[in-house]
């Protein structure tokens, strides 16, 4: 299996742990159809189509979507991704209904009254919810997944009761959460969520994951995750950047 080779700008966002995290926590089958919501430079598709060469996935990204155009092309995935440079919130009435079997979303996690809005625009748009928020998201993606489809969310663990209140109230159960952490000694910094639309199933809580070991190192698990993707060029830090 080849290495991913995933190049990304050197301004504006740079994507951090979250993708390969969101990657590693969903429940992918064969031949499903995938929907990402901001690709930025590609790179949940990319780990994805690695890990199941057999998905179909549409990547939507209302920034300058040209690197991840290059890194699909660079790494021969043109057939596995399909890429829509647009406003999602507007793009997805172009989308078939209950068509996608799963939809995956590293979203701006951040209420515009909290926290110091970024002066890059880029970063801006990636952090806070200046273009799209959390009730946004789901409003538009509920109607796009099948019926016992999947969404898989990062958020920061604050929102988490937010969150499940409005994956419940369009229908979408929560099935799986995961916190992550720092080191086992720091609060969880992310919490990953799945929830399936139109059925309910035991909710279960997945054991957390610690990026780091003491002295700063990567814990064995997060390397384990990285070498899953085959994937050299460690990112550093636990949260967008």
């Amino acid at each position: 299996m080849n290495n991913l080779v995933i190049d990304q700008e050197n301004t504006g966002y740079r994507y951090s742990i979250e993708p390969f995290l969101l990657s590693d926590f969903m429940a992918l089958l064969p031949g499903q159809s995938v929907l990402d919501i901001g690709t930025g430079c590609g790179i949940i598709p990319l780990l994805m189509v690695h890990r199941e060469p057999t998905l179909k996935v549409t990547a939507i990204e209302i920034q300058d979507s040209s690197q991840a155009q290059k890194n699909i092309q660079q790494n021969k995935m043109e057939k596995q991704i399909s890429l829509i440079h647009g406003d999602f919130l507007k793009e997805a009435e172009n989308l078939e209904p209950e068509s996608f079997d799963h939809i995956v979303s590293n979203p701006p996690y951040r209420k515009i009254q909290t926290g110091r809005i970024n002066p890059d625009s880029g970063k801006a748009l990636a952090r806070h919810e200046l273009s799209l928020n959390m009730s946004s998201l789901l409003d538009k993606s509920a109607p796009l997944l099948k019926k016992g489809g999947q969404i898989t969310l990062a958020y920061p663990p604050e929102r988490l009761g937010e969150l499940m209140r409005e994956l419940e109230s369009r229908s979408l159960y929560p099935s799986q959460v995961r916190f992550v952490h720092g080191n086992y000694q720091a609060p969880a910094k992310i919490v990953l969520v799945s929830a399936l639309k139109g059925k309910k199933s035991d909710f279960s809580v997945a054991h957390p994951l610690a990026v780091y070991i003491a002295d700063e190192t990567y814990s064995k698990e997060m390397e384990e995750i990285y070498a899953s993707f085959n994937y050299i060029d460690r990112t550093n830090g636990v949260g967008k950047k």
